[in-house]
């Protein structure tokens, strides 16, 4: 029982979590820099961003297994069902316990942010968290799963960057300026450029299942776009710092990019399994560029 508990927290990858933080974080220090947070929201906001990551990493596993994509020659990480130590049964179990708390977490959220479910602003980001949630489950799972067909990079961008940051922005301050935008693309571009270097880590394995960008954009370019996702949000968020007129500990970011651009050099002479070192990096600036960001 316990080994099958140890089993199931494995198949969490719990490690890939504080990517999920990052746009919720954004948000809510974007929030308190324009005078409206309430610690209550940022929480439910964190559990149901949490829930619906767990979510996604799950019928990832599941779709890509029962793709035949996953296999014991696979190049990334070795996943429950491919060990045989959890079944697919496990997993949608799994998938079927975190939708019910994304529900009742994100229901809880909008209205405590908006005092009702029926009016329509929140009415619309129930529906963006519906759409977050089939994003989660469909992106692997199904007859014809949209992360086969180089739509991957759309969704993680839509979801993990513009719909965490704005969304949360919006729960915590009920406005959304245009200028949000900004960080919430800057978000997008770092979160897709760890999904892009997963795909270029996995590019000779999948061509047999999938299309992604780098299949068919080729390695080499796909590596230039990796260079233009982790390079722009430094101009984004510049060109936001300077409109804000924010005080000069809000370019404490800048100092990232240096590491940066080692990160992308390191993309660049690297691949296959030498990449996963790149993608914890990625990770690790991706997360300090929030907290140093606003």
């Amino acid at each position: 029982m316990i080994q099958k508990i140890i089993y199931r927290i494995k198949a969490l990858r719990l490690f890939s979590l504080p990517l999920s933080f990052s746009g919720i974080v954004m948000g809510g220090l974007l929030a308190n820099s324009f005078g409206n947070f309430s610690w209550a929201l940022f929480i439910l906001a964190i559990i149901t961003a949490s829930a619906l990551h767990l979510i996604c990493n799950l019928a990832n596993d599941v779709g890509d297994y029962q793709s035949g994509n996953d296999t014991a020659e696979s190049v990334g990480h070795e996943t429950m069902l491919i060990s045989g130590k959890l079944s697919v049964r496990d997993l949608k179990l799994m998938i079927g316990f975190f939708t019910v708390i994304a529900a009742l977490c994100g229901l809880a959220l909008i209205y405590l942010a908006f005092g009702t479910i029926f009016e329509w602003r929140a009415l619309l980001m129930i529906f963006v968290g519906v759409l977050s949630l089939l994003a989660a489950i469909f992106y692997t799972i199904g007859k014809k799963p949209y992360g086969y067909r180089a739509f991957g990079d759309l969704a993680v961008f839509l979801f993990f960057g513009l719909t965490a940051v704005a969304g949360t922005f919006f729960l915590l301050t009920k406005t959304l300026p245009a200028i949000i935008l900004l960080p919430s693309i800057s978000m997008g571009f770092f979160v897709t450029g760890v999904v892009n270097l997963n795909n270029i880590r996995d590019i000779e394995n999948d061509r047999k299942y999938r299309k992604t960008i780098p299949i068919f954009i080729g390695e080499k370019n796909a590596k230039h776009y990796h260079a233009l996702l982790v390079g722009l949000p430094f101009i984004l968020m510049l060109y936001f710092n300077l409109i804000q007129q924010k005080p000069l500990t809000s370019y404490l970011y800048l100092i990232l990019f240096p590491f940066t651009l080692y990160h992308i050099l390191q993309v660049y002479n690297h691949k296959g399994l030498a990449l996963n070192r790149a993608i914890g990096c990625l990770i690790l600036i991706t997360n300090f560029f929030v907290i140093s960001v606003v």
